[in-house]
């Protein structure tokens, strides 16, 4: 009697509650692309992103043999309430789960296998081998699967037998990645890129040489690049330019740049960029040390992709502690010069929290980031990722590392009644900085994103930076401070308060918090404090006109004066009726523009300000969306997630008809759950 076919159900699960965008499951499609290739007619399989299509589809039947989950920071706790919601129907289903978000100690492994006892096996590290190697187990033993069935160690396997820990890791890969069919050209991804709901998300290489603690990608098990066959690339980059509408495109890759083909990748990209008039973003990380490629790759994408050179600390002791590896100074000096020569925006990542990083080795790095005149300088938390040096019990004991826990934004919903939240574990003190310390970093942070990223006050700062040799920092350190202006006391309170209340002491406490709270949180949303507070100002003119104000007091003169009225001038504040302004402004102001504004053409003394009106139908259809006359303040906030650069008026010095735009270089697309830049960049993972 034949076998009937293994009927295999692979889930990178998104929470889908609320709307958004997501990224298509690359990483289950390669699994299944892996496992068609060799067990073809043997098994059936079916891919799933959102939890409730997973479990009607159980529910209706018939009962997968297999479910596979992927394993993610953003959905761990989704998988594990799904397996235990499928459970009640399947009993005899078999859960293998794979993915990062796992120690990777032998003592790690098991301990994670015991507190998510649903979990039947785990593929370590790289998935698709590992499953396949599952795969051949089962059927040799003639189909049967069955939970705690197996007998023998399966290499890439990790399973508990007798509550023992049984794992043979795979040792070698190949350099180069041939058994793993594409599956973008086999079609297996076909429903998942088909509408802009789907981001596309492709893969070049695997693999990272480097090795930050704070990181998994360098981790030993995959310190080697391998590289996917050029080919297969330039195949994947047509057939997605062909079927898909989506504006934005991401890179997995964890150092993109650092081989000599990426020349040749980046120019596929930017040929069906130009082809098909589609694609206009793409997100990558970019190698850490190989300037040269770096530059000639910004060159081809040009305004697809912004450069970012992440430093994470400019402190040589930092960087030492947690095995971080930069460019050195003046090597990064020159880059940025070429890239501002080329009219290149550059873009920084600086990380709170790291060991051996005090408050003041924090500030200093700040500074330098500002002396290097970054274009954009985004500051994160250290987020404790499981299978990384800096998470282990040992890093955390040696620096004193102390976290707390905080809600992913829009990772979280309610399936089949069950109320389920993700959270980030992260860095609130060690034993080089204080709580106190890092929270009172807080408020510096917002107005290094507001003021300066997102481009509110550029050129004032710039300005008095140049001419007094105050360091922006040091002038919205400034900011921070209380004075006798009462409304500018409050806006501090308020946010000082709200950066505290986002912070429990344990998962248990979050999760018990939000779920007294569930419906107000799905009413008045999870809102980001950046968002929040930059939407107060845009919501009250008066409140940025005060800030803006506080700067000018540092070093108060006619230009300082001009520059201000500037910046308020490329506001555009709610209610505002007039798509297009001109303003004349005089010569010395405008010599400053040119500096601080090198991607714009000045062509005259004239400031054409524009918003096309397209963006302010997204806008106004996204506050009603949103009921912005019931809740302005909340409504805004959400917009501002999707519509951020949009609030800054498109500018030019010269003659501009009504009808025509310019390139908005107001903010950059920053990624981790945090993407604000394009519409359609919203709720990813």
């Amino acid at each position: 009697m034949k076998n009937k076919k293994i009927l295999i159900y692979l889930a990178d699960l998104v929470h889908d509650y609320l709307p958004g965008n997501y990224v298509t499951p690359l990483n289950i499609g390669l699994i299944a692309t892996y496992t068609k290739e060799n067990f073809n007619d043997l098994v059936e399989i079916k891919l799933f992103k959102s939890p409730q299509f997973l479990l009607d589809e159980i529910k209706k039947g018939p009962i997968p043999d297999i479910v596979g989950f992927s394993n993610y920071s953003w959905n761990q706790e989704l998988n594990r309430n799904i397996m235990n919601l499928i459970s009640n129907n399947a009993k005899d289903t078999v859960f293998v789960v794979g993915g990062p978000h796992i120690r990777t100690d032998p003592k790690g492994i098991a301990d994670y296998l015991r507190e998510f006892n649903n979990i039947d096996y785990y593929c370590m590290f790289e998935g698709e081998i590992p499953f396949g190697n599952l795969m051949d187990y089962f059927i040799l033993k003639g189909n049967q699967i069955k939970k705690n069935f197996c007998d023998k160690e399966i290499s890439g396997i990790a399973y508990l037998k007798n509550d023992k820990l049984v794992y043979n890791p795979i040792i070698e890969r190949d350099r180069t990645i041939t058994d793993i069919p594409s599956p973008y050209t086999t079609g297996i991804l076909d429903e998942f890129i088909g509408t802009s709901k789907w981001i596309p998300l492709l893969e070049s290489n695997r693999g990272c040489p480097f090795a930050c603690t704070f990181c998994v990608w360098g981790i030993a098990a995959l310190d080697k690049v391998r590289t996917f066959p050029m080919d297969r690339i330039t195949s994947e980059i047509k057939y997605i330019a062909k079927r898909s509408p989506a504006h934005v495109w991401i890179f997995a890759d964890a150092n993109f740049g650092m081989l000599d083909r990426d020349i040749d990748i980046a120019k596929e990209i930017r040929k069906i960029a130009d082809e098909y008039n589609v694609l206009h973003r793409t997100e990558i990380w970019w190698a850490k040390n190989s300037s040269k490629r770096t530059t000639e790759i910004t060159k081809i994408l040009g305004k697809l992709s912004d450069p970012l050179a992440a430093v994470q600390s400019l402190d040589p002791e930092v960087l030492k502690k947690v095995k971080r590896d930069n460019i050195g100074i003046s090597t990064m000096t020159d880059l940025l010069e070429e890239w501002k020569k080329q009219k290149i925006k550059s873009t920084t990542d600086v990380l709170v929290g790291l060991p051996g990083d005090s408050l003041s080795s924090h500030l200093e790095t700040l500074r330098k980031c500002f002396d290097m005149e970054f274009n954009s300088i985004n500051v994160g938390n250290v987020r404790m990722l499981p299978g990384s040096e800096m998470e282990s019990d040992m890093c955390r004991n040696n620096f004193n590392l102390k976290t707390k826990y905080r809600l992913i934004s829009g990772s979280y919903g309610k399936y089949n009644d069950m109320s389920i939240f993700e959270y980030e574990e992260s860095v609130r003190s060690s034993k080089d900085i204080t709580e106190s310390e890092m929270h009172s970093l807080r408020i510096i942070h917002f107005f290094v994103y507001a003021f300066w990223n997102v481009g509110i006050a550029m050129p004032l700062l710039q300005f008095i930076h140049k001419e007094k040799g105050i360091n922006p920092l040091d002038l919205l350190f400034n900011l921070a401070k209380q004075d006798n202006d009462e409304v500018l006391n409050k806006f501090l309170e308020e946010f000082d308060f709200e950066a505290k209340e986002e912070w429990f002491e344990s998962a248990k406490e979050l999760k018990e918090h939000y779920n007294k709270n569930f419906d107000n949180l799905i009413e008045n949303g999870f809102l980001k404090l950046n968002f929040k507070y930059i939407a107060k100002l845009l919501l009250d003119k008066d409140f940025i006109e005060r800030w803006i104000e506080k700067i000018v007091s540092l070093d108060r003169n006619e230009t300082t004066e001009k520059l201000a009225r500037f910046c308020l001038d490329r506001i555009y504040f709610i209610g505002t009726k007039k798509l297009f302004k001109k303003i004349e402004y005089d010569d010395s102001i405008v010599e400053i523009l040119k500096n601080a504004f090198p991607y714009h053409n000045f062509n005259s003394n004239t400031c054409f300000f524009n918003i096309d009106s397209k963006y302010k139908e997204d806008i106004e259809a996204s506050l009603k969306k949103y009921n912005f006359e019931e809740d302005p303040l909340r409504a805004l906030t959400l917009t501002l997630e999707s519509y951020l650069t949009y609030f800054l008026f498109d500018f030019q010095f010269g003659k501009i008809s009504r009808k025509e735009t310019v390139g908005n270089l107001a903010g950059s697309f920053d990624y981790q759950a945090q993407l604000a830049s394009d519409p359609e960049i919203k709720n990813l993972y």
